[in-house]
């Protein structure tokens, strides 16, 4: 028989070791969070540039050398390719040959592209483009190839190759069932992961045949819905946008109709949650005054703009302070306060940290991220925690499950991370956040003050303790 005192030793044995093994006290620091007015050199937003190239047989190219830009801060362009030497012709290898040095080119510099293919930049399309439909669709084959290769860095394919500086006006090319047709072409030939943008939201709804905007559940499918945004080169330039609106009320019309103001930028405002849109601000007038300004591009999810044009409207944001409901940005100049806000720009907000060392078999880490951009991000990026120890060896690094495509833009999103507490054990450990693009190898700035770290941005500290501490 086994005495009863050792079976009682042994029960208090194993209830030392349950409690040793299962009985934590957890506290959790989190950083005071502070913020920057800084306009952060992130990917797929902000100020880009024009280049133009003219594809020819004996044409010679002007290629941007990568050593003249920082890879990681480089940002977006807008590369214009001319075809008006091929518009009664196929494109020659030559020439697609010269396609392919200029997106190697510009790979190596580290930008993300907007793409534009055309036949005209002198206002004289009718006279550049070519006359059939179907030299047009060959030529979205042809180029299709090339720009394939390169998709990783071409963003957006913007326009439909056809109008005056391919603004899908002034062509013979314009009917409704051609604008589908050639919309439905290019979708078919270019890689989904790449955006395609057309010049009005009537063109859009044309495309869809519907008067609804993407929602939600369609986004990011890689169908032609989904990868269809906006450019508007005429952006707060008039009451209807330089004729990118109209005067038809949107619950009277169809969905061919360009509708009133009001009703395009709301139309926007929910479209342009899943889709990129931008373009160039022109003509110094009261709707590109700052603080309608800052409203319009704010509902219509505004991401890009021309760095250049219109240089009056620029200016006139830079010579106007801000004093709007930000007091961060109280006393900024405007054109700072837009620079800052294009696009996403996400910030660490709070955290906290929860565990019944009773009950929980995991800890729950809570961070709050609030996206103060005038848009979403349309790229997914990878978002992970990593633990550190007190001496500096990094412990854990956890993938996070969250969809930054959907920390939607002046909302804040909750982000729950799992910790295992009893695997980690005793000590004193550092939490930090990041944000990371692999496809171009970059990590996300957050618009908090304090400098990123190897592991990202600093979150809190999270002392574990047990009743044998020290053991």
């Amino acid at each position: 028989m086994i005495p009863a005192l050792a079976i009682i030793a042994a029960i208090i044995a194993a209830a030392l070791i349950f409690i040793k093994c299962r009985i934590f006290f957890v506290d959790y620091t989190s950083d005071d969070y502070e913020y920057t007015t800084e306009t952060l050199s992130n990917p797929y937003c902000g100020w880009y540039t024009i280049y133009g190239y003219m594809l020819s047989d004996d044409g010679i190219l002007y290629l941007p050398d990568a050593s003249d830009y920082d890879a990681s801060t480089s940002g977006l362009v807008l590369i214009e390719i001319n075809l008006m030497e091929y518009a009664e012709s196929a494109i020659s290898e030559t020439a697609l040959s010269q396609l392919d040095d200029i997106f190697s080119a510009w790979q190596e510099t580290g930008s993300q592209i907007i793409l534009r293919f055309l036949y005209d930049w002198d206002g004289n399309n009718l006279e550049t483009e070519p006359s059939k439909l179907d030299t047009i669709l060959y030529h979205m084959e042809q180029v299709s190839e090339v720009v394939n290769r390169y998709a990783d860095n071409i963003y957006i394919m913007q326009s439909l190759f056809v109008g005056n500086h391919a603004e899908m006006h002034s062509s013979i090319h314009m009917t409704d069932e051609n604008i589908k047709t050639l919309a439905e072409k290019l979708a078919s030939v270019i890689d989904s992961s790449i955006f395609l943008s057309v010049r009005t939201p009537s063109h859009l709804r044309i495309i869809t045949e519907s008067a609804k905007p993407l929602s939600a559940d369609e986004a990011f499918s890689g169908s032609l819905k989904a990868r269809l945004g906006l450019f508007n080169d005429g952006m707060l330039g008039s009451g209807n946008d330089t004729g990118t609106y109209g005067d038809a009320d949107a619950e009277e019309s169809d969905y061919t109709a360009k509708w009133v103001r009001e009703d395009e930028i709301a139309f926007q405002n929910q479209l342009c949650k899943y889709v990129p849109n931008g373009g160039e601000v022109i003509i110094d007038n009261s709707y590109n005054d700052l603080d309608a300004a800052i409203e319009d591009l704010s509902d219509m999810h505004v991401s890009y703009l021309n760095s250049a044009y219109d240089a009056a409207v620029l200016d006139k944001w830079k010579n106007t302070v801000y004093e709007g409901s930000d007091s961060l940005f109280t006393g900024l100049s405007g054109y700072d306060y837009i620079s800052a806000h294009l696009g996403y720009r996400y910030a660490l907000k709070s955290s906290s940290l929860s565990f019944d060392t009773l009950f929980d078999s995991e800890a729950m880490l809570t961070v709050t991220i609030e996206n103060e951009g005038f848009s979403n991000c349309y790229r997914k990026y990878d978002v992970t925690v990593t633990v550190i120890s007190s001496d500096g060896t990094e412990i854990e690094e956890i993938s996070v499950d969250t969809d930054n495509r959907f920390w939607d833009t002046d909302s804040e999103s909750i982000i729950e991370i799992p910790l295992d507490i009893r695997n980690l054990g005793a000590g004193t450990y550092t939490l930090y956040f990041k944000v990371y693009d692999s496809t171009l190898d970059r990590e996300i700035l957050l618009s908090n003050a304090s400098d990123p770290t190897e592991y990202g941005y600093y979150v809190g500290e999270l002392k574990v303790s047990s009743v044998f501490e020290g053991n």
